[in-house]
């Protein structure tokens, strides 16, 4: 019942449903809260009082970034308190990884998609930029967490995503040290080794460290804190990877029974054909009355709703679907190269894949009433319609989640022309490549074992790390259908015939891969019930308590602000010096 259930867990479910209709294009509310501590901005504001009074001193302080070291934000009661200092690093952080990734996919996707892929415009400053509704599904901040700032832009966000990474650094470092998590002896050398970078860079540049940090990243920032905030960064993660696999852990059979019974629908998945008919446009005259424009529309609705209904009424079966929808497919564009018999199989979709295009579809197909060649025609927000001719009915989806691989890559050498630009390799070439590929196989064939798989890796693969080890041992783990690795090489890892053993050779960009397959992993509705019951209940010791810091923290104090306003005005000069 809603009256057994905590404020966050209301919340977590509440900020679901709204995220998931700002995917699919708008709504939100949230019960963000804030509370102000007035004591704490009185001392701030005498703090900022006196700085601005010491006039040239004050000049002299401030070029050493003393009062970024000394001023702290203050959340509340709580110990998760920050100094300006730590917020320059973490914003600085926050802003380069978006800029970053808008920059390389404006690279590599062409003008634009940077913007259009991360909401982000990565030649503008952050104060430049307004943060809008449109940015929700990109990055899962709302206007209420932010603080309904009036005119929001993307400072805001960044803001609000550099608090929140630094309670839940605080928080993971806490708990790290209540139970007794310690830095590895590689972990004290990685962080030295970063440390060891910063003064080399600064050293090449004639700079003592912590004023190349200050011209590099912010005020305030010296070695000991960069030490100290990376310190607490690895002993978080360290706490976050043990939990993550203590509550993987303890998930048990019958508790993914029970949730599975409980929900069908949100794991199972089924079989359809499925084709949008667009809507008929209205025909509206520039100087149409209000009247004449409506009776132009509901004419254009009738019309489109004709269409549909004498579409699904041809189809007896999944052939005539297919017809029917081809000829469609010709009547909007009697050129049309699209071929109804790929363009309308929809196999192996879920109730989420329907709801995003229309929860009355998801609803009617997901129905118990719902048999093998049902069909109906829904109306769409558009005006269009969507018709659906169900094939097979929502069951267990007992594919392979993901899929467990070795491989062995013989790499193609890079080729430059005296230009230094790359060189197409000859077929005769890529041919003496793949005979080397064909070798590995035959040897490892005379002891198809995995452990001679494992040793022949060590021997002859081109995918090592920076050492010059196989990475990993040449074992992909959790391979699965979604983009992450080349498709000739994720083809061949989730190919529902594969068996354990099973061995071959594919050729990508990157050379050819000698194949070994080890294993399948979970099957796909198991593992979504299982992760499903993870994330509430990794949420609950996680999620649930930082959402309770962050109501403390109010977004209108005097310190943060200053330190916004300050670490934009250092941004915004970096990104004119570029762009």
């Amino acid at each position: 019942m809603e009256n057994n259930k905590t404020q966050a867990e209301i919340y977590r479910e509440e900020r679901k449903e709204r995220l998931a209709k700002a995917a699919a294009k708008q709504a939100k509310k949230s019960p963000k809260l804030s509370k102000t501590k007035k004591i704490a901005g009185k001392v701030i504001a005498i703090l900022l009082a006196v700085v601005v009074a010491l006039g040239a001193v004050g000049g002299v302080l401030n070029f050493f970034g003393v009062p970024q070291k000394v001023l702290k934000v203050s959340i509340g009661d709580s110990d998760y308190s920050f100094s300006v200092a730590e917020f320059n690093y973490y914003y600085y952080n926050t802003w380069y990884n978006y800029h970053s990734t808008a920059y390389q996919y404006e690279s590599y996707y062409g003008e634009g998609m940077g913007a259009s892929l991360t909401g982000y415009e990565y030649t503008k400053a952050p104060t430049e930029q307004e943060y809008t509704d449109d940015m929700i599904a990109m990055t899962g901040l709302t206007l209420e967490d932010l603080g309904n700032p009036e005119n929001a832009t993307w400072a805001d966000a960044f803001t609000y995503a550099t608090i929140n990474n630094i309670i839940q650094i605080k928080f993971g470092a806490q708990k790290a040290e209540e139970a007794g998590i310690t830095l590895t002896e590689e972990e004290e050398n990685e962080i030295d080794e970063y440390i060891k970078s910063i003064s080399d860079s600064a050293k090449s540049n004639d700079y003592s460290v912590d004023r190349w940090l200050h011209t590099q990243i912010g005020k305030g920032l010296s070695e000991d804190l960069i030490y100290e905030f990376q310190k607490e960064a690895y002993l978080a993660t360290a706490y976050f990877e043990k939990l993550e696999k203590d509550t993987n852990n303890a998930i048990t059979e019958d508790e993914i029974t029970s949730e599975y019974k409980a929900n069908p629908d949100f794991y199972d998945i089924l079989n359809a054909r499925i084709y949008t008919l667009s809507a008929v446009e209205a025909n509206v005259k520039d100087d149409a009355t209000a009247e004449e424009k409506k009776a132009a529309e509901d004419k254009a609705a009738t019309e489109t709703k004709a269409n549909a209904d004498k579409f699904i009424n041809a189809v007896t079966d999944e052939e005539s679907f297919i017809k029917t929808a081809q000829n469609a497919i010709l009547t909007e564009d009697n050129k049309s190269t699209i071929k109804a018999e790929d363009s309308t199989k929809a196999e192996n979709i879920g109730y989420a894949d329907l709801e995003a295009v229309s929860e009355d579809l998801a609803k009617w197909a997901f129905d118990d009433a719902r048999k093998v060649g049902d069909k109906t025609a829904i109306k769409n927000g558009d005006g269009s319609y969507t018709l659906i001719y169900l094939t097979a009915l929502p069951h267990k989806d007992v594919r392979a989640s993901s899929n467990d691989v070795r491989h062995i890559l013989v790499a193609f050498d890079e080729k430059t022309d005296d230009e230094g630009n790359a060189v197409t390799l000859t077929d005769a070439e890529v041919a003496e490549y793949k005979a080397e590929a064909q070798k590995i196989l035959d040897e490892f064939n005379e002891n198809p074992t995995v452990e001679n798989f494992a040793e022949l890796t060590k021997k002859y693969t081109d995918d090592v790390d920076s050492e010059g080890n196989p990475n990993n041992d040449g074992l992909y783990e959790n391979v699965a259908d979604d983009g992450q690795y080349v498709e000739a090489f994720t083809n061949w890892a989730v190919d529902e015939t594969r068996k354990p053993g099973d061995t071959g050779i594919v050729q990508t960009e990157y050379g050819f891969h000698v194949m070994y397959y080890v294993e399948a992993n979970d099957d796909a509705w198991h593992a979504s019930v299982k992760e499903a019951i993870f994330a509430e209940k990794y949420a609950a010791v996680t999620d649930d308590v930082i959402f309770e810091i962050m109501k403390e923290v109010n977004f209108k104090n005097s310190t943060l602000n200053w330190a916004k306003e300050k670490q934009n005005d250092f941004i915004a000069k970096i990104v004119m010096s570029n762009f």
